[in-house]
């Protein structure tokens, strides 16, 4: 990730951000050289999300013979808990409970986390196979006639050669389910992207939003080695006509002069693209915002404002007719001591560049107790699975039945569920 010198964050969110996706694997040096700080495992007060899944603590002492390498356990540790290390830019003069929903009206939350996640997993020996740190995560989901489709990204050890290190690759998926949780993988259909010449890229971390009977497909292509190329590096668009076969648009930013990646749409809760003073809006990471006419040509532009949170994960409006106004911006980052969790931002439709406020607290935060959430497996024995002790992002949310469905990912490896009153 090319990092604007003028992007607001702290000094280690500028730093590891790149490596959540081991998007420059250059960043893990740094984080070992950060393990060295204890991390602080607790959850801070003032938290709201609630689960009744059953709690598994797993101790450190019990966990450090069994990785696979002595930098693991390292690793896990330097992106655990951190008051120190991972508070961002939020505000530390805050009272030790707080009712933040309701002091925020304009927040979505809370959230509850389904007890029998994670919903989808990496199948052995297929494409989404996954890989230590990598699984099946970061997708979208849409309902349509009664079905939800979750459109995912999955990675698999990576197998074409190329000038960099990076040890894995993605492509995007379908899985459909009745109910929202059982999930059928579409394996007629799945993968999507990764043929022909188009096999040496990796497409990551969907953000789908449907317009007047097509569905628009964006995500993160990238070529190992090459990321500084920007017209075969950043936001990609696919587009259907019914989710299933999909034709390829090619790179949205060929022009940009620096790195363009993780655009999201402004959408509404049916997953309905939103216009704004008659244009779409895309959020992209890194201080960038588009704008269309059409959905498919967009325009970019530095935006000077900044907000806490870290990256764009979802952006939402129109789904409340008493604020009309009001978008709201998910994001993904360091925050009041997690390493990746989720925060939002609110902006207004008078001005979509300049953020308005945002939760104190993350509403969608990992937690130890649960093994999926702490970089370890979710069926016993819990072994470990990933570096990411501490990372919740998530790109897929959606309205149904008077209820927030959003997917998220649990340690960078499964796809778990969280709800929350619409």
């Amino acid at each position: 990730m090319a990092l604007h010198d003028s992007i607001q964050v702290s000094d280690f969110e500028r730093i590891i951000v790149p490596s959540r996706r081991r998007f420059l694997l250059g960043a893990s040096a740094t984080a070992l050289a950060l393990a060295g700080a204890s991390a602080i495992m607790a959850e801070e007060p003032g938290s709201q999300q609630v689960s009744d899944t059953p709690a598994t603590v797993i101790k450190q002492e019990d966990a450090d013979h069994i990785y696979a390498s002595r930098e693991q356990p390292e690793l896990w540790k330097s992106q655990s808990f951190s008051i120190d290390r991972w508070w961002g830019d939020f505000s530390r003069d805050l009272p030790d409970q707080m009712d933040m929903f309701a002091s925020n009206p304009w927040s979505i939350g809370p959230f509850n986390k389904y007890s029998g996640n994670p919903v989808l997993s990496p199948t052995a020996g297929a494409w989404d196979q996954g890989i230590f740190s990598g699984g099946v995560h970061n997708g979208s989901i849409i309902v349509k006639e009664g079905l939800f489709y979750y459109i995912y990204r999955g990675t698999r050890p990576i197998d074409v050669s190329t000038t960099g290190e990076v040890d894995y690759i993605c492509d995007i998926g379908i899985a459909v389910s009745k109910d929202g949780i059982h999930f059928t993988k579409d394996d007629v259909h799945s993968p999507l992207f990764r043929n022909g010449e188009d096999r040496k890229y990796s497409f990551e971390d969907v953000n789908l939003v449907s317009h007047e009977g097509m569905y628009y497909l964006f995500c993160n292509q990238w070529l190992w080695g090459q990321q500084e190329n920007h017209g075969e590096n950043g936001t990609f668009l696919a587009t259907s006509t019914d989710l299933l076969h999909w034709t390829k648009r090619g790179i949205v930013f060929p022009n940009a002069t620096r790195t363009h990646r993780n655009g999201v749409v402004v959408q509404n809760g049916d997953n309905e693209a939103v216009r704004i003073s008659g244009r779409f809006v895309m959020y992209i990471n890194d201080g960038l915002i588009a704008y269309s006419n059409d959905m498919l040509n967009w325009e970019s532009h530095e935006n000077p404002n900044r907000w806490p949170g870290g990256e764009g994960c979802f952006a939402l409006a129109d789904h409340n007719p008493d604020r009309p106004d009001d978008i709201v911006l998910f994001t993904g980052g360091a925050h009041t001591g997690h390493w990746y969790a989720v925060g939002e931002a609110l902006f207004s439709k008078g001005n979509p560049e300049k953020p308005r406020g945002w939760l104190p607290r993350s509403p969608l935060f990992a937690e130890v107790k649960y093994p999926y959430e702490n970089g370890f497996t979710a069926e016993t024995p819990h072994k470990p699975i990933s570096n990411f002790s501490d990372c919740i992002f998530f790109n897929g949310l959606t309205r149904h039945e008077r209820k927030w469905w959003l997917y998220y990912g649990g340690s960078e490896y499964y796809t778990c569920l969280a709800t929350a009153p619409a």
